[in-house]
């Protein structure tokens, strides 16, 4: 079953904060700095600190680096200069959105593992990042299988990360080019795939109500767009506890929503016309 990806949308969202790091303050002289008794004003009051606040290099050869490394487009570049940037700047507050960056570049080159492994080091920085929690949950749920020897260990980690995603969905920054309403929906899909995840682990570990209850999550979440792939899962949750009229009805939104010779469609068929024999026909009221 092929890995279903982040959009870009969500990664454009979750980078947005590495997109409006500003340029270090300019150093002011000392006797500037010290503010005289007239013009002191009252300590401001402390807040919890956002991870939605645009964030400030500590030095102008940070911003720089920064600026360097981020402008790279070839995803093996990206992370040698992510990883070059971490080890001269320590203590950085931009390394995750270095390796978030290429994390999405190796997504969209279709290089799973070393997507998983970028969303792990974005973690080790960030662990609140939703995008690349999600990132590594859907990828540890989706290929794991059953003759991994580190199988449970796998799908406890996908578990956990999807959990950790839903929880800290809220703090991703709006960029400035979503509307408030195309941001909702990017978050609406980001919860509904994290559900998914979660439905994806349930049905591997052949728990298929928790299954059943999780991909209905996903598909309350992400409406039209539920993919085909979980309306099949679904569908066959349902066969798995009995329930032939609701696993027929999820069958047959795989096969609306699966594109024509593929291999969800062709599962998907299969199923319905398995239980299209263990559901009786509606019984047609004769005509007068």
């Amino acid at each position: 079953m092929a890995v279903i990806l982040l959009s870009a949308t969500f990664a454009m969202a979750a980078q947005s904060s590495a997109q409006n790091a500003a340029a270090p303050p300019k150093q002011t002289t000392a006797a500037a700095q010290q503010p005289s008794a007239q013009n002191a004003a009252a300590p401001a009051k402390q807040t919890a600190p956002s991870t939605k606040q645009t964030l400030v290099p500590k030095t102008q050869a940070e911003y720089d680096a920064y600026k360097a490394a981020a402008a790279q487009t070839d995803p093996a570049k990206m992370e040698a200069a992510a990883t070059d940037f971490a080890q001269k700047f320590p203590d950085s507050d931009l390394r995750p959105f270095l390796f978030q960056q290429a994390m999405g570049m190796y997504q969209q080159a279709d290089n799973q593992e070393k997507s998983l492994e970028m969303a792990r080091v974005v973690l080790k920085y960030d662990p609140s990042n939703a995008v690349a929690l999600l990132t590594a949950a859907q990828l540890l749920a989706e290929r794991t299988t059953d003759n991994d020897l580190d199988k449970n260990e796998r799908l406890a980690e996908a578990k956990t990360d999807a959990q950790s995603a839903l929880q800290n969905a809220g703090s991703i920054a709006q960029p400035a080019n979503m509307s408030p309403e195309q941001f909702a929906g990017a978050i609406a899909q980001l919860r509904g795939t994290a559900h998914e995840v979660l439905g994806t682990v349930a049905f591997k570990k052949l728990d298929y109500t928790t299954a059943i209850n999780e991909y209905k999550a996903a598909a309350e979440l992400e409406k039209e767009h539920t993919e085909a792939v979980v309306w099949l899962r679904l569908s066959i949750a349902y066969d798995k506890s009995n329930d032939f009229n609701s696993a027929l009805d999820a069958a047959k939104k795989a096969i609306a929503a699966s594109e024509p010779n593929s291999s969800v469609r062709k599962l998907a068929e299969q199923e319905k016309s398995r239980l299209d024999r263990l559901v009786p026909a509606t019984v047609q009221p004769a005509s007068k």
